[in-house]
């Protein structure tokens, strides 16, 4: 279990410091502090070479998408930052090992407008004007994050109800849909997971998909969306999308 004292509470405002008579949070994220972690899974970045006080620290890890978690020094007041390793992250300057040596680390949790499920975050790129597949893994990749990977029914089950049963949408299966990360763009009719590079584990296609029934529709439809009820559906990688972003939590 874990205890209030070991939770921190932190939030970016459209006016400094979150003043009590005026709350215009723009995002926010509740870290909890860890007893060990795997230095090997991250990028570490000294996110501020001066004195900074845990909130403080606390805040510049929030205001950068790369950062899961932090670690504070109470006595040097250096403020070190965790970040995803598989991404090109901005690293302001390399910290030795002194600077973390004997601190335990803050994990980030997810943010404002991210949701939580087994472990990683979640987010819709839903609302706003519809991409490409290849765009909407950029945009994922701004964030420090990936065009999510199904693992499970369950998971496929979850991200359908959250983010694809609305009201406002038509009541064909095939509108309403999001981007996902897999495709066959490198070798027809081999479908892997873009972020990972892994190949399928499970596979949760819609009747009759993947098109494998002609040759040139197959060979043109190279990228993955998910349908309401959370089952799959091949299509050309040039069709205008919403889509899911995923990235995982832990350092």
């Amino acid at each position: 279990m874990v205890s209030l004292h070991d939770v921190l509470v932190v939030c970016l405002c459209s006016i400094c410091m979150c003043p009590s008579e005026s709350f215009g949070i723009e995002k926010a994220a509740l870290y909890i502090k860890r007893d060990t972690f795997e230095i090997k899974k991250s990028t570490l970045a000294l996110l501020n070479p001066q004195e900074v006080t845990l909130m403080e620290c606390g805040h510049l890890c929030l205001d950068d998408n790369c950062c899961k978690g932090f670690m504070y020094n109470e006595i040097s007041k250096h403020c070190v930052g965790l970040q995803f390793k598989d991404f090109d992250c901005t690293v302001n300057l390399n910290p030795t090992f002194s600077d973390i040596e004997g601190i335990l680390p803050y994990q980030k949790g997810c943010e404002t407008g991210w949701l939580e499920f087994n472990g990683h975050c979640y987010y819709a790129i839903k609302g706003q004007s519809k991409v490409q597949w290849s765009e909407a893994k950029t945009q994922c990749r701004t964030m420090c994050s990936y065009l999510v990977e199904i693992d499970s029914k369950e998971e496929a089950d979850w991200i359908s109800s959250i983010f694809l049963e609305d009201e406002n949408c038509p009541t064909n299966i095939f509108d309403c849909t999001a981007w996902i990360g897999l495709n066959d763009r490198e070798v027809e009719g081999t479908f892997i997971w873009d972020h990972s590079n892994a190949a399928l584990n499970f596979t949760n296609w819609y009747p009759g998909e993947p098109s494998m029934g002609s040759l040139n529709e197959a060979k043109g439809k190279d990228c993955v969306d998910i349908l309401r009820g959370g089952l799959w559906n091949d299509r050309f990688c040039s069709f205008l999308n919403w889509a899911i972003c995923e990235k995982d939590i832990g350092l």
